[in-house]
């Protein structure tokens, strides 16, 4: 692999350059940073309001970079570390500040989207961008809105609905490794009422994953989704969404015999999952008091094939029921929340050294309140949790936030709050349920974590400086692999000592004129955990060391534009195991850059042309051992839109 030429200490020289400028620049103009904010209460509040880390990432933006995966889009987060386990469709994990991977919480216009067939993570090899109008991320623990698995971050999908007008839009594209894109939206309404609907189809060849052969592993993956409002009256307003992923991925499976490394081989995985919501907003005129009813479900079903024919599979089902109560006392809010979840999950798989055949199911009651007061300019929210579980330890989770102007071109923030993740199905029945031994007094995994942090404006408002220092202490980790060498049993126990991730994060957005804009990101992140002597050992996959700078450029007539990033992922440190009897040995992964250039030329008022470079340094880079990702790439493509 390439070592990496551009040292992050030259990137460090870039953003020192650049703020001293931003101190004398006079001219420009830029959006101010007061959008609204849906997923870091209970109710919505302005981005200034909250005392939490907060990324926005609009439909402009999108269209802008040309993205087709929500993952690429998260390269240019601070805080957010992204592994591919190969090319295109291949399995992608994302890290929060140095936490797990199953410790961020995703939801898809409200819809937990976690898959506990696959250990609770979000697969974001599955999240296109084609029908998605923003992205929320808000960054550190949330349990005590959103209960598991939101430890370090919540991620919040919100699709297209209709609401911005009616039209049909889309676009389609072509390039490298026999890539095809394409998709397609549609919305039309009246007075009171919305309809909109949309598909997406991404289909590559892709390249080869193991270091050897020649054997190119493809994907494939199309989205459907279809939403509906209706305002029934002045009162009441009700509203329903599906959505529908199809997907179908190419791997290379590993050689445990002689390398320990992945070869080529005729694998892959079938992946289909549904979410649905149905809703209803009760907000009477003149009242202090609004109510909402949700029914959400998530479904998925996960088969893993061999020579085309299926070898294994998992499958999950979720049903939640929510309702929330927001009450307006004043200047104040104050709001009182109920959910239930009933989740089922199933394995299947050919009876060998074990039978792996087995269906569980588990309900939680979760019980959430929030209040959000405003005194002197002073912004805070306490918010509480009561989780009860059917099988494993109740949790109760909590968090205070702060937010401050000091003045008017700076506001301050902290925040201090718990994390719960939940134990999975397999820490708690084993892939082999014959084979495992139940722990009953398996807890979740808690975390306690702070963050503060400051906004500030410069040069006349056209630049906007954000900074934050986090940490968290994770106890009660889960190790899923404990071996009893008299009964032979595997089993799952919390461990002993604490998980420690701290940092600092840095973005800066300056408008320097109506036609050129600069942004730069970095993040420092420290994650270290107890190794089997308990001293403390750097975790696996994070990085410490990550940012990236973009430029966007049109001309005055908005004719012609162009955006360039570049990601800079820093060195890792990931895990090998050799062929029997050889120990596991950590490794290395090189720091790389990923650079990416955009350009578009507006034709007609609906009709654009687009053309795109990816990896356009052609770093040879892995971000898991021993599996290869895409070199460079390039794509042209139309798009189009009438209406909206």
């Amino acid at each position: 692999m390439k070592t990496n030429s551009f040292p992050i200490t030259t990137f460090a020289l870039c953003c020192c350059l650049l703020l001293s400028h931003l101190a004398s620049a006079e001219s420009g103009s830029a959006e101010k940073l007061d959008q609204i904010i849906v997923s870091g209460s209970r109710t919505p509040l302005s981005i200034n309001q909250l005392g939490s880390s907060v990324s926005v990432i609009s439909r402009e933006e999108i269209e802008r970079r040309e993205a087709r995966s929500v993952s690429e889009l998260l390269r240019s987060v601070p805080g957010f570390a992204v592994s591919h386990t190969g090319v295109s469709g291949s399995q992608t994990q994302i890290r929060t500040r140095g936490a797990e991977a199953n410790h961020i919480l995703v939801l898809i216009d409200g819809v937990r989207a976690n898959d506990p067939a696959t250990g609770d993570e979000f697969r974001w090899e599955y999240l296109g961008t084609g029908n998605i109008e923003r992205i929320e991320i808000v960054r550190g623990p949330q349990s005590s809105l959103w209960g598991s698995d939101a430890v370090s971050a919540v991620v919040h999908i919100i699709t297209r609905d209709g609401s911005s007008g009616k039209g049909v839009d889309g676009y389609v594209e072509g390039g490298s490794f026999d890539t095809t894109n394409a998709a397609l939206n549609a919305a039309l309404g009246g007075n009171g009422w919305s309809l909109s609907g949309s598909i997406e189809n991404h289909q590559t060849d892709g390249q080869n994953i193991s270091r050897t052969g020649n054997e190119k592993d493809g994907a494939e993956l199309t989205t459907a989704a279809l939403s509906a409002r209706i305002a029934a009256n002045n009162v009441v307003t009700l509203r329903a969404g599906l959505r529908a992923i199809d997907a179908y991925s190419q791997f290379d499976p590993v050689d445990f015999f002689v390398t320990g490394l992945p070869v080529d081989g005729d694998v892959a995985t079938d992946t289909t999952n549904l979410y649905a919501n149905i809703g209803i907003d009760i907000s009477p005129a003149h009242s202090n008091i609004s109510q909402h009813l949700n029914l959400r479900y998530f479904d998925s079903d996960n088969q893993n094939l061999i020579d085309g024919i299926e070898d294994s599979s998992t499958a999950s089902e979720r049903l939640t029921f929510a309702w929330q109560a927001d009450f307006q006392i004043g200047d104040n809010k104050a709001s009182l929340g109920l959910e239930h979840d009933r989740t089922n999950f199933k394995q299947r798989g050919a009876v060998g050294f074990g039978d792996p055949n087995q269906d569980q199911e588990m309900d939680a009651t979760g019980i959430a309140g929030e209040y959000q007061g405003l005194a002197h300019n002073l912004t805070w929210i306490l918010s509480a949790r009561f989780d009860k579980n059917s099988d494993f330890d109740d949790a109760v989770n909590g968090r205070l936030a702060l937010s401050y102007p000091l003045a008017e071109p700076t506001t301050l923030r902290a925040s201090v709050g718990t994390g719960q993740k939940n134990p999975t199905f397999i820490e708690r029945y084993g892939f082999f349920t014959a084979g495992h031994a139940g722990n009953p007094d398996l807890k979740p995994e808690r975390s306690v974590s702070w963050e503060i942090g400051a906004r500030q404006e410069f040069a006349q408002g056209t630049a906007l400086l954000d900074v934050a220092l986090f940490r968290q202490d994770l106890q009660d980790e889960i190790n899923g692999f404990v071996f009893d060498p008299v009964t032979f049993l595997s089993t799952s126990e919390n461990m002993n000592g604490k998980s420690k991730r701290s940092g600092a994060e840095v973005s800066l957005h300056w408008s320097a004129s109506d036609t050129f804009g600069i942004s730069a990101h970095y993040t420092y992140t420290d994650s270290t955990e107890p190794d089997f002597a308990g001293k403390d050992s750097r975790e696996l996959r994070r990085p410490r060391h990550s940012g990236g700078i973009g430029a966007d450029f049109q001309t005055l007539e908005q004719r012609f534009s162009t955006t360039l990033t570049a990601d800079f992922g820093g060195e890792r440190t990931d895990i090998f195991f050799p062929p029997w009897p050889n120990p596991s040995e950590i490794v290395k992964l090189d720091g790389y850059w990923l650079v990416d250039l955009t350009a578009q030329y507006r034709a007609t008022d609906s009709v654009t042309v687009f053309a795109k470079g990816t990896n356009l340094l052609d770093e040879s880079y892995e971000q898991v051992f021993g599996y290869r990702t895409l070199g460079r790439a390039t794509y042209v493509g139309v798009r189009v839109g009438f209406g909206r």
